[in-house]
């Protein structure tokens, strides 16, 4: 299901859900028996960052990790969009992750990011983009322990005007991403200030065509509208984005509502476990495949400290629940559950950071939003996941 939210000042939500009650496991994405209905709801999101780009009138700016649609009307409408900006006279910059030790997949549960297959490079290749679209590949980088990576979704729309604009969220520019995932967009208009925040990881990440460093001078609050938005970017600010999550939740005193891929940040998981003892009402849902990856690999280690992250885990998962997506493979659909986001009381906190540590040292980014408003369709969103995908489940554990 596609949701257009309701528009808080100059922030307008929208809100994904797998648009299929069930996918056939052994088929691609393309022999899917209902991908027409899969491919009308990609579209409709198509549509969201179609008009986004066509509203330029000076600079479009992309960071992304995945970009990869289906031939046909889905490439078609994004594609047109970039035709009509650069006709206008935009300057139009592609940054995207690019991975070359392996040939088939990225499948980096380490990575605090999604398992995708590779592919990027060959859609940007294909598409017929027009030639004057800047287009550069940032390079994944291993650093013990793990890898890391350019695990942006956003766009940056002239940034240097007065209206300067940025769309963000949790949500890869797939058909997977936009058909059958779970994902949340913000489009954010009339919001110089953010759009210059944006710009400036932006810039970092394209002049170091690497991951390392950038985000330093990027975060910072920034005012849309009545509002006062904390922004945030890492790897530089990716320890600091990390305590921001667990202090938010720790501030949380009537509601928390939790949709992450994965939660095996401790510092996350310790403020969650200790707002169920304050009697602080907690609902959620995660990726059960993904998530039993890490519970998996903490069973393997047997230290002290993954017995500890398993103790908090059980805890905090007796609240939650799984989406019970197809286990990840090169060839299979990619339905998880995507989003990442906290709403605590009156606030809402998302964007592409998975709630794990590693996450910390890839190329992400945060919005935190002060909205009762917001905080509710957000908080209906998840409870309308909560409902779809059943009882709560201590996943891995049994």
């Amino acid at each position: 299901m596609f949701q257009k939210g309701t528009p808080v000042g100059g922030i307008q939500p929208y809100f994904l859900t797998q648009a299929v009650s069930d996918l056939d496991r052994t088929k691609q994405l393309a022999d899917q028996p209902e991908i027409a209905t899969i491919t009308a709801q990609a579209l409709e999101v198509a549509s969201v960052l179609a008009d986004f780009i066509r509203g330029a009138t000076s600079t479009i700016d992309i960071a992304i990790y995945d970009f990869r649609l289906l031939d046909g009307p889905l490439t078609a409408t994004i594609v047109d969009a970039v035709k009509e900006a650069v006709g206008k006279g935009a300057t139009v910059r592609l940054a995207f992750d690019i991975n070359n030790q392996d040939p088939t997949l990225k499948a980096f549960a380490d990575a605090g990011g999604d398992p995708a297959p590779r592919g990027t490079h060959l859609f940007v290749d294909n598409a017929a983009l027009p030639a004057e679209v800047q287009v550069k590949a940032i390079q994944e980088e291993a650093i013990d322990p793990g890898h890391q990576i350019m695990h942006q979704k956003y766009i940056v729309r002239d940034a240097d005007t007065d209206h300067g604009a940025v769309l963000m969220g949790s949500a890869n520019f797939t058909t997977d991403a936009w058909g059958i995932q779970d994902n949340n967009i913000l489009v954010v208009a009339d919001a110089p200030e953010l759009a210059t925040r944006y710009e400036k990881d932006f810039s970092e990440l394209w002049d170091a065509e690497a991951i390392t460093g950038t985000g330093a001078d990027a975060g910072g609050p920034a005012t849309v509208g009545a509002l006062d938005i904390e922004s945030a970017f890492a790897p530089a600010g990716g320890s600091d984005i990390e305590a921001a999550l667990a202090a938010l939740i720790a501030s949380a005193t009537t509601r928390l509502r939790v949709a992450s891929m994965v939660i095996t940040s401790p510092d996350i998981l310790q403020a969650l476990a200790e707002r169920i003892d304050a009697g602080v009402e907690l609902v959620g849902v995660y990726d059960g495949p993904e998530m039993r990856n890490t519970v998996a690999a903490w069973k393997r280690s047997g230290s002290a400290a993954s017995q500890e992250h398993l103790a908090l885990w059980q805890k905090v998962s007796a609240r939650l629940v799984e989406k019970a997506s197809v286990p990840f493979s090169a060839n299979g659909p990619h339905n998880f559950m995507h989003d990442k986001v906290v709403v605590a009381d009156d606030r809402v906190a998302t964007g592409s950071f998975n709630f794990s540590r590693n996450a910390a040292r890839n190329a992400e980014n945060v919005l935190q939003i002060p909205h009762a408003g917001l905080a509710q369709q957000y908080t209906d969103y998840i409870d309308g996941l909560v409902t779809r995908y059943g009882s709560p489940v201590a996943v891995g554990l049994h």
